[in-house]
Parts: C-alpha cells; structure tokens; sequence
C-alpha cells in the first residue's frame, strides 16, 4: 500500500525545510527535500561595491557566519591579488575552527541525540539513562553543553571582535590583532571546554580519544575506566542497537575543498573527491542544476561564475528554492564525514571501510573531527606571533573575478564574484546544505538526502523517527540555503514570492 508522508516544517533544522517521502510497504520508495523560502543574496550584491560583500554575506547564516566572512574574503583576496601576513592565516584558523567547533557539539547535544530519547525507545534499557542525560532543557548534558557553549563563545569575542557578523575577516588578513593576554584569556576558555569535552563528552583525555585508529581501538577504549558511561560511549552503545548503523548511506561520494588554509600555500585538511578512490579536488568540476527548482535562466548544470538566480514561483515540476549542485556530475556529500575521509584520518576510514557510510558513522565523524579541532586550536595559539602585523592593506581592481571556498561546520562553502567597472556585476554562493539538501538534477538523480532516505524502513508512519535521523545526521541549515527577500523591482518581489508559497499549500 502506498503512502506519503509529509513533514513541514522539518523541526530542530535551521531554516524551513519540508520533506516528502513516498512509503511502499512501509519503505521509502521516493523522497523530496525542499527550501521552501527563496534565498536573494545574490541579487541584493548586484551593482554593489565589492567590499560590501563582507557586510551581506555573513548575514547569510547567523550560524556559521563566521565561515561566510571566510568564504567572501577569500574571493576578494583572489579577485584583489591580495596578500596575509602568517598571523592572519592563524588568526583566520582559530576563528572558523572555534565557529565549527561549537556548531558540531550543538548539533550532537540539542538536535541530533535528543532524539534519542523518542518514544520509539521506550523499551530499551538505555532510554533512561538517554532521558536523564538528553532530554531537551532538563537533561544533565543538554544543559552542561549550554553552559559549555557560551564560554567558547568568548574565544570569538577575542578574535573576531564579535560574533556573528563579524568585519575582521578582510582580503588582506584580520583587522582585529590581539595581544599576549588576549591570547592567554582565550587558552584559558580552552582549557575549560576541554574540562568539558574530557569529562563529559569523552570521559577521557583527548590524547585517549585519538588514540583509536579502528573499530577494534574503539572497543578496547569503551571497555576501559568509565569511558562507556561517557555521553559519547552511551552514543556508541545505543546508535548500533537503534539500527543507526544500518539506514542513511546516501551517494557514497565524498567532496572536500580542503580546510584551514596555511601561510605556506597547504591546508590543514586535505582536499579531495572520493568515489571509492580519492582523487584530487578541482573547483572547475563544480556545476549548479536548476531544473526542479524554483528558478530560471539556464539548461542543465552551469559554473557558478555563470550563475543566474532569478526567481520563477510558477515553474512546472518545481520543489525547492535551493539548487542542485554536482560535482563533474556527481550527486556528492560534503561536510565532517566526507572531510575526513578525504584528509585519510584513520578512524574514520576505518569506520566507512568496515561499516559504510550511515547516520552512525556521520555522527560519529563530526565528534572526532570537533575533538581534532580542539588539539588543533591550541597549536595555532602557540603559534601566533602578537609583535608581528595581521593584515596587509590590498588595492581594489575595477574589473576581476575571484572565488573563495572553504569548509564551513556542514562542508564545502563556496563564493564566486565578478566584478566590472568597480561594482559587483555576479554574486554567487552555494552552501553546505545545498549540497546535501538539493532537489533532483536534469538528469532526475535526487540530492544527497534524497537518496540517503530511499530504502529506509518506517515502523510507525506516525512517529517517522527513522526519517529524522538520516536528515538530521547531515545537520541541514536552510538558512544558508534559501531567504527571502523584499525587493523593490517589480519582478520577482517578496509579495510574488508569498503567492507561489501559498499556492503551493506552504503558508
């Protein structure tokens, strides 16, 4: 018997996201993930001086705002030629690696393992101790994080100056150099996270944590002092006996741009693409679909450079405000799990090797990636020098073109301007999420979520809890990926924009 299930809007996901799932036999046959909101950031930069993308853009994501001023001022230092000072790529580094730190940790504590604590694990013997630790508000954990989380948070009142939006990130560097006792106050808040992050998270030093190369490691390391009852060994223990082991594979195909760019031309993560072998990263390769969504202007996958967001609420076939978009093609999944299969970490090759690729192992590779952040920050504070300068002041071109990407906490980031007669003639962005979250392509092949939800079991289409981990083990942000806007010409304008929301059944 057939069956849809409609979930609007999807709860605990930044942004608006619906999702449909066709059920046959309660499996899922088909799924669509749509953006139900249309993101105008592309076009509020038109005619604009450059410089102005560095206001807009991190209003793009109040989330990960931080890795937007990342992206833009990447694109302008290309499309200015311009040059950093070592202390900047340092300073740059702590600033994204703080940001994404805190955005894995408050995605495992207050999205993703409260569900847990669903209804559906009632008879489990670990649902009470899942309830004690991560029950939304009362839970042990849940507010320890909390308070965790915004004692970090003055690691980027130091070095960004504020947070979000923060203007310190410039093509040339850091307009916010700090001091020795700056850097000393911002060692002491690691200190305290790590207290956190040890006693709470792992139940173990960190050193302990990256020991483990495999599963067997693993294993070894549960059975060791009380590192089981640490909120990570209780995630280890019950992911498997829930079957989060078993459901959310997804395309199989993994993109990295590289992550933490260094002052000698490397980044601290490795680029690359993975299809079961790895194979050099080439931002040429990146194409956007538009085909099922709410947009016009082109066929089939264009480069960003030759971008074109113009609304079209009335498009037959269409879902979803985001795009669709490819690598040479390809359907792929970005973000910590294709991250660190790309930078060859051990743990994580091991875990797809052995298990493939799943919400367990997704998970699972966005803590170990936050618990390598850590160690990371606390080298690159060493590092910094506070006699020498953090910015360079660069010369702004009246024509160029420039892109910048990075890995933001949910994956590949990406900007591409082109800039004509000293003003912004195109602006273009695709986020993490779009990546993971995109409708269908031209060729009919589903987004990343899509796929990952075909084939899933649903015990009670009532309580489709098995429908909430796949997409949530991606940890999607609608708001990166679509926005709406109020405009002032008459095509395409918030008003025209609400009609085709409402026609639809979405208002």
């Amino acid at each position: 018997m057939k069956k849809t299930i409609k979930i609007s809007p999807f709860n605990r996901a930044e942004g608006d996201l619906e999702i449909k799932v066709g059920l046959e036999n309660g499996k899922v046959t088909e799924a669509y993930a749509s953006g139900v909101m249309f993101r105008g950031f592309e076009r509020l930069l038109k005619g604009r001086d450059p410089m102005d993308a560095l206001v807009f853009t991190p209003r793009i994501c109040g989330i990960c705002s931080a890795s937007h001023s990342t992206a833009c001022s990447n694109a302008l230092r290309v499309a200015f030629k311009a040059k950093m000072p070592p202390n900047a790529y340092l300073a740059r580094n702590i600033i994204l690696a703080t940001e994404v730190l805190l955005s894995h940790l408050t995605h495992f504590y207050l999205f993703f393992v409260v569900d847990l604590v669903n209804k559906k694990y009632l008879p489990s013997r670990a649902h009470r101790e899942l309830a004690k630790r991560f029950a939304p508000f009362e839970g042990s954990s849940y507010s320890k994080f909390i308070r965790a989380r915004t004692n970090l948070l003055g690691v980027l009142g130091l070095f960004a100056g504020k947070w979000p939006n923060t203007l310190a990130l410039q093509p040339g560097g850091t307009t916010r150099p700090f001091n020795l006792s700056e850097i000393i106050r911002a060692k002491g808040i690691l200190v305290e996270f790590q207290n956190f992050l040890e006693q709470d998270l792992l139940g173990s030093e960190i050193k302990g944590w990256l020991e483990n190369k495999n599963l067997p490691d693993i294993d070894f390391w549960m059975g060791e002092d009380s590192h089981e009852n640490s909120d990570l060994g209780i995630f280890i223990k019950s992911a498997p006996q829930f079957g989060l082991d078993k459901i959310g594979k997804g395309p199989g195909k993994f993109l990295s741009s590289g992550g933490y760019e260094l002052a000698d031309g490397r980044t601290w993560l490795k680029s690359g693409y993975f299809d079961g072998e790895f194979k050099s990263f080439n931002e040429g390769k990146i194409t956007e679909d538009i085909k099922y969504s709410w947009l016009k202007g082109y066929e089939k996958g264009r480069h960003p450079f030759e971008g074109v967001t113009e609304p079209d609420v009335d498009k037959p076939g269409a879902y979803s405000w985001a795009k669709s978009p490819r690598y040479s093609g390809n359907v792929v999944e970005v973000g910590p799990l294709a991250r660190m299969i790309n930078d060859r970490d051990p743990l994580v090759l091991n875990l797809v090797s052995d298990l493939g690729p799943s919400v367990y192992t997704r998970v699972l590779a966005r803590l170990h990636e936050g618990v390598r952040l850590l160690k990371q920050l606390k080298i690159w504070l060493e590092e910094i020098d506070p006699s020498q300068p953090f910015y360079i002041k660069p010369e702004k071109p009246k024509e160029a073109e420039g892109k910048g990407l990075t890995e933001a906490a949910r994956g590949v980031l990406g900007h591409w301007i082109i800039i004509e007669k000293d003003k912004i003639k195109n602006y273009q962005v695709i986020t993490p999420t779009t990546w993971n979250v995109s409708p269908r392509d031209s060729h009919g092949n589903p987004g990343a979520v899509e796929e990952a939800l075909i084939g899933t079991s649903v015990e009670d289409e009532k309580n489709p809890v098995e429908i909430a981990h796949i997409i949530r083990s991606y940890d999607p942000c609608l708001f990166c990926t679509v926005h709406a806007l109020k405009m002032n010409k008459p095509i395409a304008t918030f008003e025209l924009a609400v009609q085709g929301i409402i026609k639809r059944g979405y208002l």
